[in-house]
């Protein structure tokens, strides 16, 4: 069952364009940090803009799967509340004691339990719509998220006095 599974994996990663992208930018970093190439700058430029387009696809698709919903929160109240404590009680301790792990200690330890902290990003909801994985939850996720964020990470920035 673990080799089917790993082998349907491995079929839709090697046919999903952003394997190849990410692969390449991997490399493309490596070479550049020991070889000290600078990009042209119409290429910088043109990734940009294909960014900058990216994003806004993704929050458009994210808009679309919201309003085709039957109701606000697609996930329901409980599934809802549950993802938003993981996300900003449980993703910051994580943090921490990651952060602790490696050796963060002080302003630096701080700083990264105020990023954990942070709204989730677009990205997760386009992967979960795209390869099926409870896109009702992450959209859910990235709407309420984006709302609640301000509080939360003000309050991590006071209790951590930044």
């Amino acid at each position: 069952m673990t080799r089917l599974i790993l082998i349907m994996v491995w079929r839709k990663l090697i046919r999903n364009p952003n394997t190849y992208s990410s692969l390449i930018g991997v490399i493309w970093s490596l070479v550049c940090y020991r070889w000290n190439i600078e990009m042209p700058v119409i290429i910088s430029k043109s990734i940009s803009i294909l960014s900058d387009a990216g994003l806004g696809m993704a929050m458009f698709s994210l808009g679309l799967f919201m309003a085709l919903q039957p109701r606000i929160i697609a996930c329901g109240n409980n599934v809802a509340a549950f993802s938003m404590a993981v996300r900003f009680l449980a993703g910051p301790a994580v943090m921490a004691a990651a952060s602790i792990a490696v050796g963060l200690r002080g302003i630096l330890l701080h700083v990264a339990v105020v990023q954990a902290a942070l709204p989730q990003g677009i990205v997760p909801f386009v992967f979960a719509k795209e390869y099926g994985v409870h896109p009702e939850i992450l959209s859910t996720a990235v709407i309420f998220g984006m709302l609640i964020a301000l509080p939360i990470t003000l309050m991590y920035y006071i209790l951590l006095g930044l």
